[in-house]
């Protein structure tokens, strides 16, 4: 059976009740701009590794065909036909803008449109919508139109942008789990070929924290010291009289995350700037990541065996008495 008919070919075609008006007719210009919306979202629907976000583009893809079904007629009489655009539609659409706005953190400047082709293809489809809209307030100053096809076009731009927020948000922290776990299998290449077993024994942990306080006492610095093993399970945390009351949080983040990350944490604070490939990475991990100095991975023959974490007085006076307590131990120092 052909698809073609003919009857177009003079420049008009027939809406949904049997009136024939010209292509150009602002009736024919909104519902077509619609189907090209509808087609939009059908990218954005494969491009969406969401499966909650796929099922809601789905269901607004049927809500664009009742849309174009109303608008294809110029009656404004129900039909047992043809599906209405509710107040609940529009509900719904408004729960979807407030679930994924709920997952981003605000914005207070203008941001290009997508980072990823997820957010990317919805970013397009809501400059869509806002053409659609523009067309369907043009058509309702000679028709008309019910006000729920108005607000439900309104809302469904809002809530195409934030649901490529949501797309950008998912694709970033999927990319820095990446990278983290990529460092973190890089970070020792000789770990897995020798003995697994190595760990700290408790004349390491004496010595290590003797030596930190030591040398803390020595600088005239009251500090918290604290020691992790090669799972980032706390094994030693020593306050010494005087410190800060927030040491005793920040050292023994600052060992775990030496062990999680095999790195440092004063190396880490050039990879979470903006645009870096860790950044994300301390609200990410709400706060369990520390990046500045102060904790160390230990390592022995080329094996993690825990990590340092020394909180308490400046970034530089935490790292040298870091330093002096592994020089003791005759672990390896990082640079």
């Amino acid at each position: 059976m052909a698809i073609y008919t003919r009857t177009g070919d003079s420049g008009t075609t027939t809406l949904f009740t049997g009136e024939r008006v010209s292509k150009t007719h602002p009736r024919v210009e909104t519902y077509g701009t619609l189907d090209e919306l509808n087609s939009a979202l059908s990218l954005c629907v494969c491009a969406s590794p969401c499966a909650e976000h796929c099922e809601l583009l789905e269901t607004v893809q049927h809500h664009l065909f009742w849309l174009c079904a109303e608008l294809a007629s110029e009656s404004d009489a129900a039909s047992a036909k043809r599906h209405d655009i509710r107040v609940e539609d529009i509900s719904a659409l408004e729960t979807a803008i407030d679930t994924a706005m709920s997952r981003v953190a605000p914005l207070k400047q203008f941001i290009l449109p997508g980072r990823c082709e997820a957010a990317s293809r919805l970013h397009f489809a809501r400059t869509l919508a806002r053409r659609a809209e523009r067309r369907l307030v043009e058509l309702s100053t000679t028709a008309t139109v019910r006000s729920e096809l108005l607000r439900y076009l309104n809302r469904l731009s809002d809530c195409l942008y934030a649901l490529a927020r949501a797309e950008d948000h998912d694709a970033h922290q999927r990319a820095l789990i990446q990278e983290v776990t990529r460092r973190y299998l890089s970070a020792s290449p000789t770990a897995t070929s020798r003995n697994s077993t190595m760990s700290l024994s408790f004349k390491d942990l004496h010595q290590l924290t003797q030596a930190a306080v030591n040398h803390a006492e020595a600088l005239g610095v009251p500090v918290v010291v604290s020691i992790v093993d090669a799972h980032g399970t706390q094994t030693v945390t020593w306050r010494m009289p005087e410190a800060l009351l927030v040491s005793s949080e920040l050292a023994p983040k600052k060992a775990w995350t030496a062990v999680a990350m095999k790195t440092a944490t004063h190396e880490l604070s050039t990879a979470v700037q903006p645009g870096a490939e860790l950044y994300g990475l301390e609200s990410h991990m709400q706060g369990k990541v520390v990046t500045f100095g102060g904790g160390f991975p230990l390592w022995r023959e080329g094996i993690l065996i825990g990590g340092l974490g020394i909180s308490g007085g400046s970034v530089e006076q935490d790292m040298d008495i870091a330093r002096a307590a592994m020089l003791a131990l005759e672990t390896r120092t990082p640079s």
